[in-house]
């Protein structure tokens, strides 16, 4: 008898783990919002016009609290201009999961690109339109931000 548990127990963890590594979709959509707090490295101003470096770092949560880009973190590198009434910015990020694997993206004025990863998210490739929410700045003048952002990908 306790072969036979044994036994099934081993079948039973083989059968279980390909349903782990798969837990992340070929193909999809999903909603999630990051939660950003910046910090200006640089700033530049001409008297007219300004410029900025920020390396911003959050949380992403998907808007159902569950499955794709749910808990993940995040830190951007990023330049910012405004230049008369435009306002313009783009840049760079690494998402990463618990498990510890990473997403690559970059972003410009509408959407964030993405362009690959590591682990489940490698051959990623999507775009992402986002709106974003300024909130009340940080004690120490930092901005703090919501953006929701809303994903379709293929990996390929």
């Amino acid at each position: 008898m306790k072969s036979m548990l044994a036994s099934t127990a081993v079948v039973l963890t083989f059968c279980a783990a390909p349903a782990a590594a798969a837990e992340f979709p070929k193909t999809g959509s999903a909603e999630y919002d990051t939660y950003y707090v910046d910090n200006t490295l640089a700033k530049i101003d001409s008297g007219t016009d300004t410029g900025g470096i920020v390396d911003s770092t959050g949380i992403t949560r998907n808007v159902k609290g569950e499955g794709p880009f749910n808990d993940m973190s995040v830190r951007c590198l990023y330049h910012w201009s405004s230049v008369g009434e435009a306002f313009h910015l783009n840049g760079s990020c690494v998402e990463t999961d618990k498990d510890g694997d990473n997403v690559f993206t970059t972003f410009d004025d509408n959407n964030h690109y993405l362009m690959g990863g590591t682990g489940k998210y490698k051959g990623i490739t999507g775009t992402v339109p986002y709106t974003y929410v300024d909130l009340h700045e940080t004690v120490g003048g930092r901005s703090a931000y919501i953006v929701n952002h809303k994903a379709t990908w293929e990996i390929k």
